[in-house]
């Protein structure tokens, strides 16, 4: 499928970014909650060590004196309120069929959620999204070289197996081997070898410490596979022609295309401290919005997380459903695929992200479920360094308004009037349709010609996936997110040549030293403000466009609760904390 890849940063088909051209201004800021990770702390040898004996923990965030101007007030909640009694079943909706569950290969919404509670990771990502303790008791570097994973000694896999450090070394292996294909083989860009060095032990050597590399194994990457099964399967391994073998809290009991994939409850769970009190769940694609809507409305449809939902307002007013907004984490934005074509000229991109009307989005399209994003990490990903980030963050630009006068003239200071932008998109998919409108209505005003290139919702993915596919393109729309809570996670994979995402081929070596220097810093406050620095060439190159910053909407019928209202279902357990109220 796709090259190897450093992921953290998601492309998704289903909503992408548009342009805006101003509206009103920008909700007053709010600081939001400390997303700093829980129970890390530094040992002797200048690594971070994840401890914690039980299951998932949060803490209540403190609020900052400094807060990052026009984020969205209110967008707070972490968990739904706990559920109390079994709940048999429930139907939860994503925007289209998973395709596979298998964690290398994971990299959209519908196969992230799915994977998330059928297999787990080495660390946990809890809903606050602090990083703990997972299939790991602790993950540890005793030296800038050596990561050191002491493994848990009571899980099993879901046939009764235990689970063995070789099948954690099997597990990274062929995250890391590219023969694979798989997505994340640049996670592993300074890993020499990973070892079983004891039962419940496994060594990770290292050309230098590699801060990424501990998020990362809370997420897609340090998920544990049986080895056996994944011999046994082959290429079916993950898909709905196989079957999958894992740890996680949901086993799977059927795939049936077209209908969905239903997970039952493993009854020989570990971690006894989750709820775990819905038996059953069926992960269905749902890409009609009015089909979406209306099974929440009639109780076909028990949840979702929908990144756009024109019908949100319908659905806040209704009696069958709740609708929470947890921390914006994600972006929506639109990726310059091609430095060569119409968007050649770095004043061009300035330009183009200069005359959208971002809080005209905001409005008409999120129903205010959203923010203007003046860069891709936005404030849901600063997990740590919060006051560095926060400071960045408003000195940035401020992108509220458009000003299309000043992007006129960048337009024919660059000679590129008359030019036409190709703009990735698909018109199956109302919300992606409505952001491209915007776009090519934005690159018309400035100067520019804007052709729409449309796949069908189903093959939206191929833009990511297929380097013939972004030949008929300039750039496309997403909504990205990275691993963990770290604006490096979804930074590292813009910048080439190892970066995931980076179609456009930029590779500028002062922003690969930056890379590697927020990569390898022991000390938090350097490796922040490395991270700042990388942000800065970032948005002044207009790599991609950031649009708007998404809350975490979630809507769940009143039959059921629990779930948290982050994007910690990309990545945790996220329906072990479901049930009936």
């Amino acid at each position: 499928m796709r090259k190897v890849r450093m992921r953290a940063a998601l492309a998704i088909g289903l909503v992408v970014a548009t342009t805006l051209a101003a509206c009103s201004g920008a909700d007053a800021p709010d600081a939001g909650g400390d997303t700093t990770a829980a129970g890390t702390e530094t040992t002797a040898a200048g690594g971070s060590e994840t401890t914690a004996a039980g299951g998932a923990e949060t803490t209540a965030g403190e609020t900052d004196s400094d807060t990052a101007a026009g984020v969205k007030e209110g967008a707070d909640t972490i968990l739904t309120p706990a559920p109390t009694a079994e709940a048999e079943s429930a139907v939860w909706a994503v925007y289209r069929e998973t395709s596979t569950i298998d964690p290398i290969y994971v990299f959209d919404y519908p196969d992230n959620a799915a994977m998330a509670i059928a297999c787990e990771s080495l660390l946990r990502q809890n809903p606050d999204l602090t990083i703990g303790p997972g299939l790991a008791t602790s993950a540890e570097y005793t030296s800038p070289t050596s990561l050191v994973i002491t493994l848990r000694d009571d899980v099993t896999f879901w046939d009764g197996t235990p689970m063995t450090a070789a099948d954690v070394v099997f597990s990274l292996n062929r995250q890391k081997d590219p023969a694979n294909g798989g997505f994340y083989g640049a996670v592993f860009a300074f890993v020499t070898s990973i070892e079983a060095t004891g039962d419940n032990e496994v060594t990770i050597t290292t050309t230098k410490q590699d801060n990424a590399l501990l998020g990362e194994l809370s997420g897609p990457v340090g998920a544990v596979v049986q080895q056996a099964t994944v011999e046994a399967q082959g290429a079916n391994f993950g898909t709905a022609a196989g079957t999958v073998m894992c740890t996680g809290p949901f086993q799977l009991k059927s795939w049936v295309v077209g209908e969905g994939v239903t997970f039952e409850r493993y009854d020989g769970y570990w971690d006894t401290s989750l709820p775990r009190l819905l038996k059953e769940i069926t992960i269905k694609g749902v890409s009609d919005e009015a089909t979406l809507t209306s099974g929440l409305l009639t109780g076909e449809i028990d949840g979702t997380y929908p990144i756009i939902s024109s019908t949100l307002d319908q659905l806040r007013e209704s009696d069958a459903v709740n609708v929470y907004e947890g921390p914006g984490y994600g972006i929506s934005a639109f990726i310059v695929s091609d430095f060569t074509g119409a968007l050649a000229d770095k004043r061009v991109r300035q330009a183009l992200s200069m005359a959208l009307d971002r809080q005209g989005l905001v409005d008409a399209l999120y129903k205010g479920a959203a923010y203007p994003a003046r860069a891709v990490a936005v404030p849901g990903t600063w997990g740590y360094a919060k006051e560095i980030f926060t400071k960045a963050w408003n000195e940035l630009p401020d992108v509220s308004t458009p000003d299309l006068d000043a992007a006129k003239a960048l337009v024919e200071e660059a000679g590129a009037a008359g030019q036409t932008v190709r703009i990735g998109m698909s018109s199956e998919l109302n919300p992606l349709a409505v952001q491209a409108g915007e776009i090519q209505r934005a690159a018309e005003a400035i100067g520019l010609k804007a052709e729409l290139v449309s796949l069908s919702a189903a093959q939206y993915i191929t833009f990511f996936i297929d380097p013939a596919a972004r030949e008929s393109v300039d750039g496309f729309l997403t909504t990205n997110y990275p691993n963990f809570a770290d604006p490096l996670g979804i930074y590292a994979t813009m910048i080439g040549p190892d970066g995931s995402q980076a179609y456009n081929g930029y590779a500028d070596p002062a922003a690969q030293a930056l890379l590697d220097e927020a990569r390898t810093a022991a000390d938090e406050t350097a490796r922040a403000e490395a991270t700042v620095e990388l942000q800065k060439m970032i948005v002044d190159e207009v790599l991609w466009v950031p649009i708007v910053a998404p809350t975490n909407v979630l809507v769940m019928s009143k039959d059921i609760t629990g779930a948290p209202s982050t994007f910690m279902y990309m990545f945790g357990p996220w329906a072990a904390y479901l049930g009936a109220p």
